[in-house]
């Protein structure tokens, strides 16, 4: 039973704070595209926070179920195995789709227009790794018990994910499955020789299609290309740049008024720092590190191994995918299709960490 009933009210406040700026920007950056001279503008200016709005009461019900049922639950083969079969399913079938932007990566399921498998299938690898480590504990250098099923399945999924093609969240799975490996007690030395393999692999993936090198051709030289590839990344530092300490002020900004695409989602951390300025820049990154710190936390102070993977797995899931996004904005990286965490518009991305965080709440009702 847990020793503790009450869940983490400031990993819960942390995350209710980001959501709420969330909804506040993605107002404040789409307002202005019912005036686009195109068939696809909006009915109003409150179109896309009204749907965000919908996205985040569905997914709190969705965060609320997570954290009511034991997490332990989650650990029975049977339901992984299910799961996992789901979400391979899902990620071939999107395949079959037309390609949106060039890219075939949503399903449309009767109601719900648009959902995207490979936000899914980031809590079903968490899960399914934690179940499989929590049960290797002392094997977990052994090549075939327990590091061959672990790259199987990331290969399986981030390899479905390529296809789409999303270079960004296959990195992603990458990422957690390493952060989880690491802490379950894989030797640094693994690590280093997966990286001897990883680099040039990646390099040569890189390097075989034309998009992927423009992406980093534009990152290194942007100004190369000001109204062309290298616009997205010029308008972002504009606009970050324009903010200065304190911001223009909500709703002030001048880049979402059609100099930045796209404004109210992947982008939307550069409209943060144009009208809140850097004091709104540092304000989220910190409620990032806050829930980072708080849901590794709670991973510590599990009470069993499945829930210290799990805590770990989804904590780490969260901050990568801020930390890239944040990045990209800042052409730290090349340019990406990962949104924000709990602030880019799209309900498959908000779902998916609302999800994660629900069960992180529902460990930390079983801290130790």
């Amino acid at each position: 039973m847990a020793k503790k009933l009450a869940f983490d009210r400031l990993l819960f406040g942390s995350v209710v704070l980001l959501v709420f700026t969330g909804l506040l920007m993605i107002y404040s950056a789409s307002a202005m595209q019912i005036y686009l001279p195109t068939s696809a503008a909006p009915a109003g200016a409150y179109f896309f926070v009204i749907k965000q709005t919908v996205a985040v009461v569905v997914g709190a019900l969705l965060a609320f179920l997570a954290m009511s049922i034991d997490y332990r639950r989650l650990n029975d083969p049977r339901l992984i195995g299910a799961g996992l079969v789901l979400l391979t399913g899902a990620l071939v079938a999107v395949l079959f789709r037309a390609p949106i932007n060039g890219a075939r990566r949503w399903l449309s399921l009767g109601v719900i227009k648009s959902i995207q498998p490979s936000e899914f299938a980031k809590i079903g690898l968490v899960v399914a790794l934690a179940a499989l480590l929590s049960r290797r504990e002392r094997e977990i250098t052994h090549p075939t018990r327990t590091l061959l099923p672990v790259l199987g399945l990331v290969a399986l999924l981030a390899g479905l994910v390529l296809l789409e093609p999303d270079l960004g969240t296959a990195l992603t799975y990458f990422v957690i499955a390493g952060a989880m490996l690491y802490f379950a007690g894989l030797p640094l030395k693994y690590f280093l020789g997966s990286a001897l393999l990883l680099v040039p692999t990646l390099s040569a993936f890189v390097w075989t299609a034309q998009y992927r090198r423009d992406r980093i051709a534009v990152f290194l030289h942007p100004e190369a290309d000001p109204l062309g590839k290298g616009f997205h990344a010029i308008q972002s530092l504009i606009a970050v740049g324009t903010g200065g300490l304190t911001g223009l002020g909500l709703g002030h900004g001048k880049q979402k008024l059609f100099f930045l695409p796209y404004p109210y989602t992947d982008f939307i951390y550069a409209i943060v720092g144009e009208e809140l300025g850097l004091i709104g820049c540092a304000a989220v990154l910190g409620l990032f590190g806050f829930l980072f710190a708080r849901g590794v936390r709670a991973a510590a102070n599990a009470p069993d191994s499945f829930g210290r993977l799990l805590g770990i797995g989804f904590s780490v899931m969260i901050v990568v995918q801020a930390l890239v996004n944040i990045s990209v904005v800042l052409s730290l990286l090349p340019t990406k299709g990962i949104p924000l965490p709990f602030l880019s518009y799209g309900g498959s991305a908000l779902w998916a960490d609302l999800l994660a965080v629900g069960i992180l709440l529902n460990l930390s009702q079983h801290a130790s």
